[in-house]
């Protein structure tokens, strides 16, 4: 046989090997995990069963090795992730009913070891935030104002909290950069029929789902001028620091720290107050949660949110019943607004939201609240198509901070009104800015492919890939075909 026929034969070879691969990925990577799980390398197993499972495969035999290979590892995050992930997926059998009964047991089993826990209301906007590092920093910003006991109750307060939760939580004073800014203010909101109701609030600071900074404001005195006293300072202080540490909603049990009246009822009786088994055991359990939103690039945690919360319509349900009851007793205050408008919108009630968020609107008192607000109502506007009023209220928020999830927002509003230049522009800038996030590049990918403008949506790949080379087999670049091809 020639050289050259030897050359043919090979390639004709090669070219078949590729062929059959590309036809039957499903079948091999279906192979492939029965090897492994054979070999007892589970998680190599569970690797190509998950492949084979995304490619179409659906043998019940391999679902059930599949959910037998997790739940006889150890129960990390990953494998709650994975879990979770597969009994989301179209098909009902019995591996699928074997994930759910494990991931029930296995809630039962969290809630049995933190008894009486009202974790339920912990999520902001149907995620779970708190800080990934300790020690938590704070520090204040004084008017010069205040008495000199607000200061020290507050930091009787933080040790209170060290101490109770075995120091699982602890605090130090930081002037750069504080996690948890303390301040106070003269003027109280509330008026005489909610006589020495409104002792101060919390509000998170967040960026492009990153926890910046949170904000406890405390007002100095009662609406009729007097001083609040140390007992008050100190008991408000215990429940505003649990806000701040990322617990945003309220427990219904009128003894814990956190019923949202605690603290009127602490202000009337000035008496000092007591945390609760319930209150320590919910902030522990929040802080063995792996959070949504915190303040590093890998967050980490025991357990993940869906196995200790339910799913997002327990969790949404929940939150529209704590935002209501806050209402009822804060009526003055904006937060419980934007809480329930953020439940509204959830559901896709977004009529409802709007005039939620209408009425924190006319309430919001500070430019962060409002910063929340217009923030809001952009993003309910987006969702309705009505994008001039969409971009108006990004332009509203703007001018109070113009952040990353504003210049977000701006561009997916650019895209759905096919401005795609200006789309391109904010997305490249957004890039720029934060080189890791893959959206970003999935959504500009995406407008050049829209625009039949291959060369420049391979290019925007390329770069991702070149600056995030840990980004080289995403899932999510799988749809992208030929495109990816030599990246």
């Amino acid at each position: 046989m020639t050289k050259k026929a030897i050359l043919f034969v090979l390639l004709f070879l090669s070219l078949g090997l590729l062929w059959y691969k590309n036809t039957h990925q499903a079948e091999i990577a279906s192979y492939l995990g029965d090897y492994y799980f054979k070999k007892n390398d589970m998680l190599k197993a569970q690797q190509f069963y998950e492949k084979a499972f995304e490619l179409g495969a659906n043998d019940t035999k391999q679902r059930d090795l599949y959910v037998n290979s997790i739940i006889n590892s150890p129960m990390n995050t990953d494998s709650q992730e994975k879990l979770v992930k597969f009994i989301q997926l179209p098909s009902n059998d019995g591996a699928k009913l074997k994930a759910e009964y494990f991931l029930y047991d296995f809630k039962r089993e969290i809630h049995r070891k933190y008894p009486g826990n009202y974790i339920s209301q912990a999520p902001f906007n149907q995620k779970i935030i708190r800080w990934s590092k300790i020690p938590i920093t704070y520090d204040f910003i004084k008017t010069g104002k205040e008495p000199a006991y607000f200061e020290r109750e507050v930091e009787n307060a933080f040790t209170e909290w060290e101490k109770a939760t075995d120091h699982t939580l602890l605090f130090s004073r930081e002037r750069k950069n504080p996690n948890i800014v303390i301040s106070f203010n003269e003027i109280n909101p509330a008026d005489q029929a909610q006589k020495k109701y409104v002792v101060a609030y919390t509000i998170p600071n967040l960026e492009n789902d990153k926890l910046q900074s949170t904000e406890i404001k405390f007002y100095l005195k009662e609406p009729d001028g007097e001083y609040f006293s140390p007992n008050q300072i100190y008991n408000t202080a215990l429940h505003e620091i649990v806000h701040a540490i990322g617990f945003m909603g309220h427990s219904y049990d009128r003894e814990n720290i956190m019923y949202l009246s605690k603290d009127s009822a602490s202000v009337l009786n000035d008496t000092r107050e007591t945390l609760t088994k319930a209150d320590i055991d919910t902030v522990i359990l929040l802080y063995k949660i792996k959070p949504d939103i915190t303040n590093t690039d890998k967050p980490e945690g025991e357990y993940i949110p869906p196995v200790v919360l339910g799913g997002k319509e327990d969790v949404n349900r929940a939150k529209t019943k704590e935002a209501k009851n806050y209402i009822r007793k804060a009526p003055s205050l904006p937060i419980g607004y934007i809480d329930l408008a953020e439940s509204y919108a959830a559901k896709q009630e977004y009529s409802n939201a709007i005039k939620a968020l209408e009425q924190a609107e006319r309430l919001a008192d500070t430019d962060d609240v409002k910063y929340i607000v217009y923030y809001n109502l952009g993003v309910v506007y987006y969702y309705i198509d009505h994008l001039e009023l969409a971009k108006d209220y990004v332009n509203r928020a703007m001018e109070i901070q113009n952040t990353e999830e504003l210049n977000y927002l701006l561009a997916e509003i650019y895209t759905k009104e096919k401005d795609y230049e200006k789309a391109c522009a904010k997305y490249e800038s957004l890039i720029a800015q934060d080189p890791k996030n893959i959206d970003y590049t999935i959504n500009l990918t995406n407008i050049y492919i829209t625009n039949h403008q291959y060369l420049k949506a391979r290019q925007v790949l390329k770069n991702h890939i070149k600056n995030n080379p840990q980004d080289k087999n995403n899932p999510r670049f799988q749809a992208y075909g030929i495109l990816r091809a030599f990246l």
